[in-house]
């Protein structure tokens, strides 16, 4: 793994080579502005909430990369995208908030529960188990990072711990793996699990 960029100059070129289909400089440039966002989103969201968020941002940055304004320099765009983010989440948590207080004033048991949620949650879960086996065959290291992940979530960790212990699997076979470079291969695989997802809903 190359040095981190320290200047929004190279995070710059970075992006150029990145929109261009280099995915090394992709790569390097997700692992520095996954740096920058996790010290913006410790003093802005929960500590549960901190992962999610610079994932996210981490996922719209890679996504609009390639059309992204070439007027404005990468990082505060990128900055940009996390404010909106965070925000979008504060939105979230009011409105779930308020749904909450809603819900406590009438009698428990008002709102019916869904006879079909477990079917439901049972149906995606197999979608997921399936699409996990067609991404190993292509990406065998997804597989692995996937299944270790869903291990540890079943025996009742949290998805912070699952994702530790995942890191701490992992770097048995690769003890150079740093913790960016692990996130950043979680979004690759993330945005490939997807994919494979959105084509099985393609008619």
């Amino acid at each position: 793994m190359g040095p981190t960029p320290d200047t929004p100059h190279s995070l710059d070129e970075l992006a150029g080579r990145a929109a261009r289909g280099d995915e090394h400089a992709g790569s390097a440039l997700l692992e520095d502005l996954r740096v920058r966002f996790l010290d913006v989103a410790k003093r802005r969201v929960r500590e549960d909430e901190v992962e999610d968020v610079v994932q996210d941002a981490l996922r719209i940055v890679h996504g609009r990369l390639p059309g992204r304004p070439g007027a404005s320099g990468v990082l505060p765009w990128s900055l940009v995208v996390l404010r909106n983010v965070i925000g979008n989440l504060y939105q979230a948590r009011a409105r779930r908030d308020g749904e909450e207080f809603r819900e406590d004033r009438h009698s428990p048991g008002a709102v019916p529960a869904d006879p079909l949620a477990g079917l439901e949650a049972a149906q995606l879960r197999g979608r997921l188990a399936a699409a996990i086996r067609r991404l190993e065959s292509r990406h065998p290291r997804c597989g692995v990072l996937f299944r270790s992940t869903l291990r540890c979530l079943d025996e009742g960790e949290t998805p912070r711990d699952a994702l530790r212990r995942t890191l701490d699997r992992l770097r048995k076979d690769d003890p150079d793996l740093t913790a960016n470079g692990f996130y950043v291969a979680l979004h690759r695989c993330r945005q490939r699990l997807r994919a494979l997802l959105d084509e099985e809903e393609t008619p």
